[in-house]
Parts: structure tokens; sequence; C-alpha cells
């Protein structure tokens, strides 16, 4: 299937690396900031990824000129735009210029044609999953808890630790965490006082976290929600 690219970011990055592997072709990139040859894309492409901001996706499809390629984007956030189909891949995609791939990545589809992203994702060796427009923004929240959220934990953590060189150890830490989480449903996936409902070992926590309060919050209703679930 021929592709053509709206875009230049890590999402553009993923799907056009993808695209290199599996050995089918890229018919154009179009990117901000040099001319964007939206006709000749139109003309010639099977697919086009529409892979820019989401807030900038339904402006850019909509200036695509009539076509009979399929329009696409990877947002996991918004419908699927003029009869095409949406492609989120739930992952954290790394920077452009990275190593990229969509191999082994569940790919969550919402639109039509969808015997064509099917194919897409069998031909990536991706997996594959379908999910209504309206479903999208609560699926979407949760995807942003899975991935930047942990990652702006991690940041409060290494704050917090405050030991030089501790990066890798503490990366160790979490990917622990998660391992535990993957293997377990019950409470043993978490740990930590609050699993074992040590209230003063929490107080203390919360103490030395007095001066900074917006994160005193994030414990308290962290840890809340893990003391309910641990019952």
């Amino acid at each position: 299937m021929k592709l053509g690219i709206i875009g230049g970011g890590r999402a553009a990055w993923a799907f056009a690396s993808t695209w290199k592997r599996i050995g089918w072709p890229i018919n154009g990139i179009a990117r901000r900031g040099a001319e964007w040859d939206l006709e000749k894309l139109a003309a010639t492409s099977e697919i086009i990824l529409v892979a820019v901001s989401d807030r900038a996706i339904e402006e850019v499809a909509a200036a695509i000129p009539e076509t009979t390629a399929i329009i696409i984007h990877p947002s996991g956030a918004l419908p699927a735009l003029r009869g095409g189909f949406s492609l989120h891949p739930l992952k954290s995609l790394p920077p452009v210029g990275e190593p990229s791939d969509l191999e082994g990545t569940l790919l969550v589809f919402e639109g039509a044609h969808r015997d064509i992203a099917e194919q897409i994702a069998v031909t990536a060796g991706a997996r594959f999953a379908e999910i209504s427009a309206e479903e999208k923004i609560r699926y979407h929240a949760g995807a942003v808890f899975g991935s930047n959220y942990i990652a702006a934990l991690l940041d409060i953590a290494e704050e917090l630790i405050g030991m030089d060189g501790a990066r890798d150890d503490i990366a160790v830490l979490a990917r622990s965490a998660i391992d535990n989480w993957a293997a377990h449903t019950d409470a043993r996936r978490f740990t930590g006082p609050a699993s074992r409902g040590d209230d003063a070992v929490m107080q203390q926590h919360r103490g030395a976290l007095r001066d900074s309060p917006e994160l005193a919050e994030i414990y308290r209703l962290l840890a809340a929600r893990i003391v309910a679930a641990a019952k």
C-alpha cells in the first residue's frame, strides 16, 4: 500500500519506519515548515496518514484535495475523518531519529475499512483491537495514565530520592513494579505501606512532603486508591 505521510513527529516516524521494514512504499512525506505538496499525495497515495498534533488533525485532513486514498490518523482521542479510520499505537513512541517500530504494539482501530487496518497490523507484526468513537476519550485518558503520567511520577521519584546516578536504579524499580502488576490482578500487584495499611509510615511520608503540598496531595490520593484496592 502506497503511504503518504503528513507530519514529521513521533507517530509519523514510527509509521514510516514500520512501512520501510515491511517493504511497503512511502509515496511522500509532507512536513510543516516545508512546502506541503498535498496535491501530489492525494493523487498518488493509497493511504494518507495525517500525523500532526490532535489540535491540527481536522484542519489538515480537510485541506487534503479530493482523493481516492483512505485518510487515516494515529490519534487516540479523535474519531476517524473523511470516511477513513484511526489507528492508535498503544505505546510510548520514542523521539524522531531513534529506532522506532510498531511490531508487537497494540494498534487500536476506529472507523471504516477495518479489513485494511487489520491488514496493516498483521503485516507489521502488531496486535489489533477495535473501539467505538464514543469510547475513545476515556480510552485515551487511560493511555495517558499508563504512559505520560508514569514518566511524571518517575520524575517525582527521582527528585525525592535525590541520589546522584540513581536514574537507572529508579527505572529498574519501576520495571519491577510493572512486572508485579502484569503478573497479578489481586492485591499482590501492590507493595509498600499503603498495601499493608501502614498508616504510621504513610503519615511520616506526608510529613516529609509538607513543603510540597501538591506532591503530598498526589501521594494521598494514590495511597487511598491502593488501600481501597488492596482490601
